[in-house]
C-alpha cells in the first residue's frame, strides 16, 4: 500500500495523485511541482494552457509550436 504523503498532486497538493505527468507542456503551462498529479488536474491545467495560449497566437501560432515539437 503507497503511503500518501508520496501521493501528492504537483498541481494541487491534495493526496491522490493517480499518474506521472505528461513530459510536454503548453508554454503558459504549469508544471508540476512533484512526480505525480491527478489526472482530472493535469487535464484542466492542460486546457487552460491551451486555451490561453490559443487566444494569445491563434491557430497559426499553435500550428508552429506544435511542428517546432
Amino acid at each position: 500500500m503507497e503511503d500518501e504523503e508520496d501521493d501528492i498532486c504537483g498541481l494541487c497538493g491534495e493526496a491522490g495523485a493517480d499518474k506521472i505527468p505528461h513530459p510536454v507542456y503548453w508554454p503558459t503551462e504549469q508544471k508540476p511541482g512533484s512526480d505525480l498529479v491527478h489526472a482530472s488536474c493535469e487535464a484542466a491545467e492542460c486546457q487552460r494552457a491551451f486555451l490561453e495560449y490559443r487566444d494569445r497566437v491563434g491557430q497559426k501560432g499553435i500550428a508552429e509550436f506544435l511542428r517546432r515539437l
